[in-house]
């Protein structure tokens, strides 16, 4: 008479379901982090013209499209010219919430604004990292 082989035990079966379902939580968990905060970054725009006026102002509205706040803090715009660049440094002190814009002035050392043609390329870089070129325009 042959034995004929019976199916794993009731406790290798519990075991073996309860490791599956420990490890699709933990796959689950892993994803859901990952891409919550991939996401949490702020996507800036800006709204309108930046101008630069003859007092050394820069103005500048900026739109935080973002789902995470953007840091303005002792953030600098560097504009290029002929020459060099010309730093300008931000007067406000704010935070632009997601979904919010604020309007900010940038002060530059110095006198070398003669030496800025109207469109010059300009790049806005906070303290968290973040960079946006936009072009600037010099009234007449």
């Amino acid at each position: 008479m042959q034995r004929r082989r019976a199916a794993l035990p009731p406790i290798a079966t519990v075991l073996i379901v309860i490791a599956a379902v420990v490890a699709t939580g933990i796959v689950a968990w892993l994803l859901y982090s990952t891409t919550a905060r991939a996401a949490r970054t702020p996507i800036v725009s800006v709204v309108g013209v930046p101008t630069l006026y003859a007092n050394g102002s820069l103005y500048v509205t900026l739109k935080n499209d973002g789902t995470a706040p953007l840091n303005i803090t002792n953030a600098k715009v560097v504009v290029s010219t002929a020459s060099g660049s010309i730093t300008f440094t931000c007067m406000n002190t704010t935070s632009i919430d997601a979904g919010r814009a604020a309007s900010l002035v940038f002060q530059a050392s110095g006198n070398q604004l003669a030496n800025i043609p109207d469109g010059a390329l300009a790049t806005l870089q906070t303290t968290d990292g973040y960079q946006l070129s936009f072009a600037v325009a010099k009234p007449g």
